[in-house]
């Protein structure tokens, strides 16, 4: 199972949904899917864009349980 540590990661860095929006054009229902482990697949330009904001890799958006 692939988990996504969005929710971890916007908890570390003291953010919201909408400040990640705001900042890397990503939509708010994008968001909330990936932080709720509701998503089926996340597209490379997506986690570039999250790796970009939280100054981080890969590995620490998802991991696999």
């Amino acid at each position: 199972m692939i988990k996504v540590k969005l929710d971890d990661l916007m908890w570390k860095h003291n953010v919201t949904a909408m400040d990640i929006a705001k900042r890397t054009d990503l939509g708010t229902s994008t968001i909330s899917r990936l932080r709720n482990n509701k998503a089926t697949g996340i597209d490379f330009n997506t986690l570039e864009k999250l790796c970009k904001f939280f100054k981080c890799s890969i590995s620490d958006i998802i991991e696999i349980q």
